[in-house]
């Protein structure tokens, strides 16, 4: 009655022992941990003095013997063979196996007798997966010097034990698992961080995981942890015409995203971007890689490309415009010049004196499209910037009054010239006019007013509005590439960063300040002055 019960008491020991496996083996623990726990705890629940697990090797051929506990403890580290072995046989045949003298049951293989040394009574079960046997467990009961020998294994503890070796083969491979998963995330970050383009890993809902260097400096963060945790949306991502979301779940099974994304980082500064999202499932991480490429400084070369090859296309059209115009001012003025000389009649001769007089300010307009539509310097030269202000402001004056715009201009006549090329310089001029054209369009007291000073050896040139003034939130901003605050159709947001870009290669500056005069905003340009020619005797 009393072994009956203790019978029982094992055997609800061995099943509450099988349920703790099977839940401990759901936190994927390490290999080694995972077998001398396991093995450690069939020792105690079998009466068992040695246990060891062998693991078949990557040539297919040995088992190695890791880890070995208790008396089998010597065991630790033996390379058994597949062919002669009892336990290559366990795991060649895939049958567990009970003996009741192990060493007598050994094959040939000194080494098998070595592990077998001593022992009586061996239970062997293998360790299956889904790819196959891997190994085998082992519990073994030794015969001491002055005791009989230990009793076989029965059949309830070898079933028992084939149930534990499958817990103990699931938590292999589900711990290989874990680890390759692991490893193929270690390599994934370990290739973003050596990455020179912009890198970051996410997972499928978008939240980043690791940034690299270089997708820092586009999403403007100091360090890492600004962005690990945080939706690539509050990075300031944003897909052309789609979500995050969208394209992380849109994608094709297997085939990467490819598009271009805006980022706005938390400073205002805008990066256009190539994107290429990329599932990592395929290599054992369950990651997506987000690559960029940004495109900025080569969209806004092209686009000042582009705007240059308009300037010269409209200076083209000015100059050719500019000829066939001449020809017929100059003979109206002709024509007006005789006829006041011969006409008696005073009404006559104020009505030609007037004609001569528009003429000639046509013809000024004429000489001023004509200095616009010069063909760009290819090296620096001496530029009066008085009169390219003069000329840019004549010909833009009579559109703008068109418009109830005044524009005016105060032109200090001890500015010296500047070392320059003159389009560029120019484009400056324009830019910084257009800007206040769009401030002051519309308001009741519309006022543009351009004016140059000469200061020691600089020349400054402001161009102030009366429109409402550049809100202080923005100003940090105003000379980055793309930002505007303009709609679409009014502005790519490149005049000022051409400006600010142009100005620097003179050795110039260009800043922004309140108008005091007429209350908006006020640009200021200081060019250095060009240095004296003096002549040269030899």
């Amino acid at each position: 009655m009393v072994g009956r019960r203790a019978a029982l008491e094992r055997e609800r020991r061995l099943g509450s022992f099988v349920v703790e496996l099977a839940r401990w083996l759901l936190a994927a623990p390490e290999t080694q941990l995972l077998l001398r726990y396991t093995l450690q705890s069939l020792m105690e629940l079998v009466e068992a003095q040695g246990a060891f697990v062998a693991l078949k090797q990557p040539d297919g051929e040995h088992l190695r013997v890791s880890p070995a506990l208790g008396e089998a403890a010597a065991g630790e580290g033996l390379i058994l063979g597949l062919e002669n072995s009892t336990t290559g046989r366990v795991v060649r045949t895939g049958e567990a196996m009970i003996t009741a003298d192990l060493r007598a049951d050994a094959d040939a293989s000194p080494v098998a007798k070595r592990l077998a040394e001593g022992v009586r009574a061996a239970l062997i079960a293998p360790l299956r997966i889904s790819q196959g046997t891997v190994g085998a467990v082992g519990l073994l009961r030794y015969r001491k010097s002055d005791a009989p020998d230990p009793p076989p294994f029965s059949l309830h503890e070898l079933q028992y034990v084939s149930a534990v070796a499958a817990h103990i083969a699931g938590g292999i491979e589900l711990s290989e698992a874990v680890a390759a998963t692991r490893a193929a995330a270690d390599r994934a970050r370990a290739m973003v961080d050596a990455s020179p383009l912009p890198m970051a890993l996410v997972d499928t809902a978008g939240t980043v995981r690791q940034l690299n260097g270089a997708a820092m400096q586009v999403f403007g963060l100091e360090s890492t942890d600004a962005a690990v945790g945080r939706h690539l949306e509050k990075l300031g991502l944003s897909p052309s015409g789609l979500t995050v979301r969208l394209v992380l779940t849109g994608r094709q099974e297997g085939q990467p995203w490819h598009g271009r994304v805006l980022v706005t980082q938390d400073s205002g500064d805008r990066r256009i971007c190539d994107c290429t999202v990329t599932d990592l499932r395929g290599l054992g991480s369950q990651d997506l890689l987000v690559a960029l490429y940004d495109r900025t400084d080569e969209l806004r070369a092209q686009r000042e490309l582009i705007a240059r090859e308009k300037l010269a296309t409209v200076g083209e059209i000015a100059s050719g415009v500019a000829h066939e115009v001449n020809n017929p001012l100059a003979a109206i003025r002709m024509e007006a010049e005789l006829l006041g000389r011969s006409t008696k009649d005073e009404e006559a001769s104020t009505a030609a004196a007037t004609i001569v007089r528009e003429v000639d300010r046509a013809a000024r307009i004429v000489r001023s499209l004509l200095r616009l539509a010069r063909r760009a310097d290819l090296t620096p030269v001496r530029i009066q910037l008085n009169e390219l202000v003069r000329d840019v402001a004549e010909i833009r004056q009579r559109v703008l009054r068109a418009d109830n715009i005044e524009v005016r201009t105060r032109m200090d006549q001890a500015a010296e010239a500047v070392l320059g090329l003159g389009q560029e310089l120019q484009q400056v001029v324009i830019n910084l006019m257009t800007n206040a054209e769009h401030a002051v369009r519309g308001r009741p007291k519309a006022v543009i007013e351009l004016a140059t000073e000469a200061r020691n050896d600089w020349v400054r040139l402001t161009v102030e509005d009366s429109g409402p003034g550049v809100p202080v939130e923005v100003r940090s901003r105003i000379f980055d590439p793309f930002f505007t605050t303009k709609s679409p159709d009014e502005g790519s947001g490149l005049g000022l960063s051409i400006c600010q870009r142009v100005v620097a290669e003179v050795g110039g500056r260009i800043w922004l300040e309140d108008s005091e005069t007429l209350g908006g905003a006020r640009f200021v340009v200081e060019l250095p002055a060009a240095p004296v020619r003096e002549n040269m005797i030899g």
